[in-house]
């Protein structure tokens, strides 16, 4: 997954029903149908965010009732309702969207929506994500990943997708406050991972095995190799296993039994390693930073990249810095 880092920025707002549908359409191609009862209170906006074939938008319908019938996506369009509430129709079963619902559309699935005086936060991206991600945290193979169900699986389920869907849309929609590409790469992740585990899918009922068999000791020296060499691009686990020669099962086996740490608990490692020797040798008089630093390593959370470089390190990262 390559993400652009300058993504392509649009902000409309407008009173004119075929100006937002197609502004709307950039998203997630539809057939639509707007009403209102007064003209003069219509008030629909759209800020989208594209990094390539990943998306982040806010819908406001202000001041109307928006009939949206989508064909079959093949990306994962996920989000919630900020405002209002939304109720959409899936296999002739009606779901009902109040305030603050998480929500992922079905892949590959005719839906209908009605939005009415409602405002959307949107997360599109594709599925060879979410399924490389399940592929490496559970072992289920990427081809496999399957979701069942619209909403998240529990109260505690929806507030954890609104809280990292919030974030992570505000992360990357802010104009001139673009993330390092790593920090994007991360935050596409986290997007991932949150998905597979707040929504019905297959990772939750599937037998999990991560036995990968006997693993060559070269097959470690090259992924750790490889991982050294390239920390600073937007590595997978499919990636690092390709440059191993094994599959994904076989490198989370090697790095299990001999380094007790999965492939991306070891890049994080490294990652961590390269802020360190960055903070000894930088200068503040020479505007180094610590958060720019880290962010640059692909941080996302200060606060936890704090508390990890003080536990491997003994000080905090400032301290570092300062010397």
């Amino acid at each position: 997954m390559a993400l652009a880092v300058r993504p392509e920025r649009i902000d409309v707002r407008t009173r004119d029903r075929d100006v937002a549908a197609e502004a709307i359409n950039r998203i997630a191609a539809h057939r639509s149908r707007i009403t209102f009862n007064d003209p003069a209170a219509v008030d629909l906006r759209v800020r989208e965010s594209r990094y390539g074939d990943v998306d982040t938008a806010l819908i406001r319908f202000g001041g109307v009732r928006y009939h949206a019938h989508g064909e079959p996506w093949p990306f994962l369009l996920t989000g919630f309702v900020a405002e209002g509430g939304a109720r959409v129709e899936v296999r002739g079963q009606t779901i009902a969207l109040p305030r603050m619902q998480g929500f992922l559309y079905p892949v590959g699935v005719p839906t209908s929506g009605h939005y009415g005086d409602s405002v959307l936060v949107l997360l599109r991206l594709p599925v060879s994500v979410a399924a490389e991600v399940a592929e490496a945290v559970t072992g289920l193979p990427a081809d496999e990943l399957r979701f069942a169900g619209m909403t998240p699986v529990s109260e505690e389920a929806r507030r954890l997708w609104v809280q990292t869907a919030d974030f992570v849309w505000r992360q990357l929609s802010t104009p001139g406050a673009e993330p390092p590409p790593l920090v994007s790469h991360q935050l596409v992740r986290l997007t991932a991972s949150t998905l597979i585990s707040v929504f019905p899918n297959t990772t939750m009922t599937a037998t999990r095995t991560n036995d990968g068999g006997h693993v060559a000791p070269a097959v470690l020296r090259r992924a750790t190799a490889f991982i050294e060499e390239h920390a600073e691009e937007s590595l997978t686990v499919g990636l690092i296993a390709a440059a191993a020669g094994v599959g994904v099962r076989g490198l989370q086996t090697a790095f299990r039994r001999h380094l007790d740490i999965t492939p991306m608990g070891y890049l994080r490692r490294v990652r961590l390693d390269r802020v360190h020797r960055e903070l000894l040798t930088g200068n503040p008089a020479d505007g180094v930073t610590v958060q720019e630093t880290a962010r640059r390593w692909g941080f996302v959370n200060l606060g936890r990249f704090a508390a990890e470089y003080r536990a491997e390190y003994g000080r905090t990262p400032s301290q570092t810095l300062r010397g």
